[in-house]
């Protein structure tokens, strides 16, 4: 290791192009999204923090060619975590206005088709974990661009039939949950795929380039290239299914409430058709 290197700086990345996507992302919702709740505004700001820290962290610094396992948390938190939050801080009326457009409103509902985000976002993650490709997006800075642009927009294709903020395009309770545990079971397949397979599923971290000098600390604590390729294996498998659990128990909550107001709805109409009948 470097006698130069510096980990509380040199594992930060404060001039990170992201925080340019990060604040015109922050205008755009300012702009269209005045007088949004609080919540809807927390799950916001916890979706720009997420985004940043992906890139302007330690995550970002060291999924750039140097440890697999952080290249597996930037691109879990780019597929399921910032999507997510953003479409939870979407207000419903605004969003409305905007899907009431007859394009809009086509691609809301191609979207709320099951197969299409499903595939989105467990496709994106098998494809990009080829070796091939793995290694040519961590090494080619413009792919990597366009890997992390198709995280994205894939997360959010895979969320919006569960917590689109448009309620006519979620798909049924029952679906819903389905849809998630078999995504839980993708995801699952994978992981034990990296975890144990023999052979590098990203090359380019099997022998990295190591520029900042941090290599030799990382190899000393135990954190071989067998070690994090298998470390990245474990975090694509538990971390994912333990968050599809989380949005299975929420679906769960939210179909038992629809059978309660159904029931209370029913009972009524009972009593005052009864009503009508004694008069």
């Amino acid at each position: 290791m470097s006698s130069y290197f510096d980990p509380t700086s040199e594992l930060w990345k404060w001039n990170s192009p992201v925080w340019l996507l990060v604040l015109s992302l922050i205008g755009f919702y300012i702009l269209f999204h005045q007088g949004t709740s609080g919540k809807r505004i927390a799950s916001f700001a916890f979706a720009m923090f997420a985004l940043a820290m992906a890139y302007a962290s330690p995550i970002g610094v060291l999924s750039d060619g140097y440890l697999f396992s952080a290249h597996v948390i930037q691109h879990l938190i780019l597929l399921l975590i910032v999507p997510l939050f953003f479409l939870l801080s979407l207000s419903e009326t605004a969003t409305e206005k905007i899907f009431r457009h007859p394009f809009m409103n086509r691609l809301g509902h191609v979207l709320a088709v099951p197969f299409v985000g499903w595939l989105s976002g467990l496709g994106v993650m098998w494809f990009w974990h080829v070796p091939s490709l793995c290694n040519a997006a961590t090494e080619n800075y413009a792919l990597g661009i366009f890997r992390d642009a198709t995280f994205l927009l894939a997360g959010l294709a895979f969320w919006w039939p569960i917590f689109s903020p448009v309620k006519r395009f979620h798909i049924p309770s029952s679906q819903a949950v389905i849809y998630l545990f078999s995504a839980c079971l993708g995801c699952t397949l994978l992981g034990i795929y990296i975890t144990f397979t023999v052979i590098s599923v990203c090359p380019a971290f099997a022998n990295p380039v190591d520029r900042l000098g941090i290599m030799n600390m990382l190899y000393d604590q135990g954190l071989t290239p067998g070690t994090d390729q298998r470390l990245g294996g474990l975090l694509m498998w538990v971390p994912p299914c333990s968050l599809y659990v989380s949005a299975i128990m929420v679906i769960l909550k939210r179909w038992y409430s629809d059978i309660e107001q159904t029931a209370s709805a029913n009972t009524a109409g009972t009593t005052g058709s009864l009503r009508e009948a004694r008069q």
